[in-house]
């Protein structure tokens, strides 16, 4: 069987979250494209989209109607060539109805794990619980006679324990998408050291036909995104917690935020990327790493918050939930008060943030610099301006760049990745960073 005969009948489980209908939604998009191309013209393409209840299922099943319409709106051109052979069709409207009815015609949704017993390609998109992840990849293995190929998702736990405790004889790739995966263009690929070879042809070829750039890491508990990631909380955390010994917490929290974002250039500050993710979901990631790792990672802020029912996160819709922020169209209004116990405006508590870090040097937003054609230039300079500058913004900002630049620098040594310039692809791909954490930049 060929690599491309396998995505003639695949499963996605866990199809109705948040990673999973985005890795649907590419597999939709590859299959659809697929069965227009030579060979498999007139074949019959199954796609299962497994999850736990119906609700979820409806909901992902009017997703990707919604996405389908306007990814077909989007490449009408590339539309009508595929439909090329169809001269019934000669209007966009019908062509993009064709296309859209076929699509969705491939995907049969379904509660039930049976419906993975017959595919040779099983996506895995579960919750990050090894016990959990391990025990469905065993069911479906167990009870397919195909010996089919698993492609996990999880973005911490070693593909060689899941390997061991599903039993896949070598049959499993760690192919970790990051949010939302239909447009993030980074897939971060975890291989076995003795798995099947043909497993890196197929994720390979799936990336090139979706354009996804391929970032390879070793199999080591976190690999190179949250390895870099969780450790960069926990530096956060060991500076604002040196701030909170001369401020209050809400000025320590900002401050902290504040350089991570604003002075560093980033798209958002570390603890709104926490409440991006999910204050949750940074906890069990943590936990995943400390059981398989030789260094503690453990947040003692982010879990006493978790206690506290404050989780971040987001609504099925796309917005933000209430974290270290609360939130109104995807801007932080309020700062979770950890004195307090509440959350209170923003406003006052920023504009004293901006004056203890009394930066005087203009620096650009992300915004400003994330299209522009003089990026290089302008971020150059910046730092070199930033770095004549004595206040104690570009203080704490050289001290979190220096941190970063070892973070980056420990996961080749520590056997992660094989380059930093795969680390630095990582950030600058799945984090959209303007520039990676190893630079050369004079600051």
């Amino acid at each position: 069987m060929s690599h491309l005969d396998r995505f003639k009948n695949i499963s996605v489980i866990g199809a109705a979250g948040k990673m999973g209908s985005g890795i649907l939604l590419l597999n939709v998009l590859h299959a659809a494209k697929l069965m227009h191309h030579g060979p498999y013209i007139g074949q019959t393409f199954v796609i299962n989209a497994i999850d736990q209840n119906f609700e979820g299922l409806q909901g992902l099943m009017n997703y990707l109607k919604g996405q389908l319409q306007k990814w077909a709106e989007k490449n009408i051109v590339e539309l009508r060539k595929l439909f090329a052979n169809r001269s019934h069709l000669i209007d966009n409207k019908d062509i993009i109805e064709a296309f859209v009815f076929e699509a969705l015609s491939m995907v049969k949704p379904s509660i039930n794990m049976e419906a993975a017993y017959h595919s040779n390609l099983v996506f895995e998109a579960i919750i990050e619980d090894e016990t959990i992840k391990a025990s469905v990849l065993k069911q479906i293995n167990d009870n397919n006679p195909h010996e089919p190929f698993f492609l996990t998702n999880t973005s911490a736990i070693p593909i060689e324990v899941l390997n061991q405790k599903a039993q896949l004889d070598g049959r499993i790739i760690g192919c970790h998408f990051y949010n939302p995966p239909a447009v993030q263009k980074l897939i971060e690929v975890v291989e076995l050291k003795d798995g099947h070879p043909e497993l890196s042809k197929i994720v390979d070829g799936f990336a090139r036909h979706m354009n996804k750039l391929i970032v390879p890491s070793f199999d080591v508990a976190g690999f190179v995104g949250n390895g870099f990631f969780m450790r960069e909380i926990l530096f956060a955390e060991r500076m604002y917690n040196d701030l909170r010994k001369e401020l209050g917490a809400q000025q320590a929290l900002l401050i902290t935020d504040k350089v991570s974002h604003e002075l560093m250039m980033r798209p958002m500050g570390i603890f709104q990327l926490v409440d991006y993710v999910g204050i949750d979901v940074c906890v069990l990631i943590m936990k995943v790493m400390n059981t398989y790792l030789d260094e503690e990672i453990a947040s003692p802020l982010l879990s006493g918050l978790l206690e506290k029912g404050v989780r971040g996160g987001q609504h099925h819709d796309g917005s933000q939930k209430a974290g270290l922020f609360s939130y109104e169209k995807g801007r932080p209004v309020e700062l979770y008060d950890l004195d307090a116990d509440k959350y209170i405006p923003i406003e006052a508590p920023a504009l004293e943030a901006d004056k203890y870090l009394s930066v005087q040097t203009k620096v650009y937003s992300w915004n400003q610099l994330n299209r522009s054609k003089y990026r290089e230039q302008h971020l150059k300079e910046t730092f070199e301006q930033l770095a004549q500058e004595d206040s104690r913004g570009t203080q704490l900002l050289k001290t979190y760049m220096t941190a970063m630049k070892t973070l980056g620098l420990q996961l080749k040594e520590d056997g992660v990745t094989a380059s930093t310039d795969y680390v630095n692809a990582v950030m600058m791909n799945g984090f959209y960073h303007l520039y990676g954490p190893v630079n050369d930049y004079n600051f």
